[in-house]
């Protein structure tokens, strides 16, 4: 069976014992705790990624939105690229305060992913929120290595609708 990699197996960051991921584990119950993040972010209203259901259920209320950022790209979770997107738009959102995005990130040992995908935002897509957060933190974290992936960073482009596209949409959910 094909087991994804996760961003600390990627990155040679080893996954770390993460009293947020414990707690985000039990908020989860049986589910994948990633799974769980995406539904969350949704919730909250960032669609960079989407599950399979659209849950039934209230926001998080003990969880901040930059723990949430930051717990999408720990070592621990799987290197699923379309979670960048889903990180770009909840930076782009301006919700965020930058300094607590790095604090959180460097808690839960996300900032080398966090700033290896700063550094890939089109010109097109970064916004006054989005270059706050690079000015916050503005040298690579302590030991940074690139992510040894081949990512083309125009996935990170907003496109519009598509006929086709909404197309495979309507069929996946009949």
């Amino acid at each position: 069976m094909y087991r994804q990699p996760t961003f600390g197996e990627v990155s040679a960051s080893p996954a770390h014992r993460s009293i947020l991921r414990a707690h985000l584990q039990r908020e989860a119950g049986a589910r994948a705790v990633d799974d769980w993040l995406v539904e969350e972010a949704n919730l909250r209203g960032w669609f960079g990624a989407t599950g399979l259901q659209v849950p039934d259920r209230p926001i998080c209320p003990w969880l901040p939105s930059e723990a949430l950022l930051a717990a999408l790209l720990m070592p621990h979770g799987p290197m699923d690229v379309r979670l960048f997107k889903l990180v770009l738009r909840m930076l782009q959102s301006g919700q965020l305060e930058p300094l607590r995005v790095w604090l959180e990130a460097k808690k839960e040992r996300a900032d080398h992913t966090l700033y290896w995908l700063l550094e890939r935002v089109p010109e097109e897509e970064r916004n006054a929120a989005v270059e706050a957060v690079r000015a916050a933190h503005p040298a690579p974290p302590r030991g940074y290595r690139p992510l040894p992936i081949s990512y083309d960073p125009s996935r990170l482009i907003k496109r519009p609708a598509t006929k086709e596209s909404l197309w495979r949409a309507a069929r996946r959910s009949s």
